[in-house]
């Protein structure tokens, strides 16, 4: 690969020292209470963006790694990038933040929704909010394809595993097994 890359740039940024339990828990607090709609954009924003503990690519193997697992893809990660900085402890702390400022707002917001959900006003609110949250799926989409934007081969390899799963249904699982292989393939090859 060239070393005038997207990604190859990308890769020289300096990285920020590795996080502490309490930054950890207090990054995680930030993106648990302010991800409207998807949490991975804030995710991405403040771990790769603002604090710089991650380069973009190790973010994206990651997330590949925890979308291959059950679970919520934010709570993977959350665990995943804790343990690689502070082992358990800090999987627990990412967790902790990550969860508990939520959990505290959903039982507040599940009373107001007993009480109020019958309002065509709030299930308007509801309903453009789902569109909100769609565009930063999409944004992320588009951030993390970036890097790749001038390969053609990752690129058609997105392609295809967008066509797998949304045209042909088929499980994310069986997805990663087949795109994932010929990634990993081409990447051996120098070509990704």
């Amino acid at each position: 690969m060239s070393e005038s890359t997207p990604l190859a740039e990308s890769q020289t940024n300096t990285l920020s020292a590795p996080p502490t339990r309490w930054e950890l828990f207090r990054a995680f607090l930030k993106i648990g209470v302010s991800a409207f709609g998807g949490a991975l954009p804030w995710v991405h924003r403040i771990i790769v963006e603002e604090k710089r503990w991650l380069h973009e690519r190790d973010f994206n193997e990651i997330l590949t790694v925890c979308q291959a697992v059950p679970g919520p893809n934010v709570v993977n990660t959350s665990v995943f990038i804790g343990t690689r900085f502070r082992g358990i402890t800090g999987a627990l702390a990412a967790f902790a933040g990550l969860i508990g400022g939520p959990l505290a707002m959903l039982l507040v917001l599940n009373e107001l929704y007993q009480h109020f959900s019958h309002i065509a006003q709030v299930k308007s609110a509801l309903k453009g909010m789902s569109v909100v949250a769609t565009a930063y799926f999409v944004a992320m989409a588009l951030k993390m394809a970036k890097p790749f934007r001038k390969n053609t081969l990752a690129v058609l390899l997105c392609i295809a595993a967008a066509c797998l799963s949304v045209f042909l249904h088929w499980h994310m699982a069986y997805v990663l097994l087949a795109c994932g292989t010929v990634g990993v393939a081409l990447s051996k090859a120098g070509k990704l």
